[in-house]
């Protein structure tokens, strides 16, 4: 069953009034800006169906209680992305959308127009049936065909851990195969590192687990820093990697906005052919900067997306 709160359609109503009143107040600092008009003939070959935003970017901008102010915040954004043009977001269940139901966001998204590329959500050894099963019901009602989560860098250390897991998440791929979702590993930096044994946890996992249970989410920047080539993962696994987190390096090796950096993303795009559902914008957030503006970034993503070549 989705979780539920003492929500109801009335109260929703008054979120979106309220988040009416959120945006003209938080204008001066996070406003979304710039002219994301696009000539249909300097439009690159990734069509808009296929492009998503990380909701992670607005992470601490949206906050993580269950209040009206959190809630309003979240109906900003989510508004915000479809004025840009975005299709598809890929929302994070942590924070079980600041106390709202699935149905309920799922009306959200609705009514502007967005479907759900990926559900990210939190899976541990410990991670019971029961539990996933939950996340399935969460994930199916928001319509999105993946659903996952990553790893920690200090959940496991040794092969045979990375193998206990690979074959975890393979039961939980095939429970969401059977509702007609599949399994989405988010990769790091962390999952190309060497075990004891040669292998990397990527190897393992690509190993031990059957294609059609689970796939593989490349995130661009964390390849680059685990110093891998992008190309190279992307020709060779084929469609193991459905998706991309599109995110870019700069020049100091910190991350910054797709387009501005040092990744060479045309050629990585140049290879992936029909392998890659979605290309996915993502910036994380800095977590001691309050004066950090995630839409800038967002809205430059998309622009980039949009008119890159390859």
């Amino acid at each position: 069953m989705t979780r539920r709160h003492p929500r109801t359609r009335r109260h929703l109503s008054g979120l979106v009034a309220l988040a009416a009143a959120t945006v003209v107040l938080a204008a001066a600092c996070a406003a979304p800006s710039g002219d994301l008009t696009v000539d249909p003939e300097d439009r690159g070959p990734i069509p808009d169906a296929q492009i998503s935003v990380q909701l992670f970017n607005f992470f601490y901008y949206v906050g993580f209680g269950e209040t009206e102010e959190a809630q309003a915040r979240q109906v900003e954004v989510l508004t915000a992305v479809a004025d840009a043009g975005y299709t598809h977001v890929e929302p994070v269940d942590y924070t079980h959308f600041q106390g709202l139901t699935a149905e309920e966001y799922r009306s959200l998204l609705d009514e502007r127009g967005l479907r759900v590329s990926s559900l990210h959500t939190s899976v541990t050894m410990a991670t019971t049936d029961e539990q996933w099963t939950r996340t399935l019901d969460t994930a199916e009602t928001l319509g999105s065909p993946y659903v996952g989560a990553g790893s920690n860098p200090e959940d496991f250390t040794t092969s045979e851990e990375w193998v206990a897991f690979a074959e975890r998440i393979d039961d939980l791929g095939a429970m969401a195969r059977e509702r007609g979702m599949r399994y989405l590993v988010h990769l790091h930096d962390w999952e190309f590192a060497a075990t004891e044994d040669g292998d990397t946890a990527f190897d393992l996992l690509v190993a031990h687990t059957a294609p059609e249970n689970v796939a593989f989410e490349l995130d661009l920047y964390w390849v680059v820093a685990a110093h891998q080539d992008p190309v190279a993962l992307v020709e060779h696994y084929g469609d193991r990697i459905a998706l991309l987190h599109v995110k870019d390096m700069a020049q100091d090796g910190t991350i910054t906005t797709a387009g501005e950096g040092t990744i060479d993303f045309a050629s990585v795009f140049a290879v992936a052919g029909d392998s890659i559902d979605f290309y996915v914008i993502e910036r994380d957030p800095p977590q001691d900067d309050a004066s950090f503006d995630p839409f800038a970034p967002t809205i430059e993503g998309l622009r980039f997306l949009r008119t890159v070549k390859f």
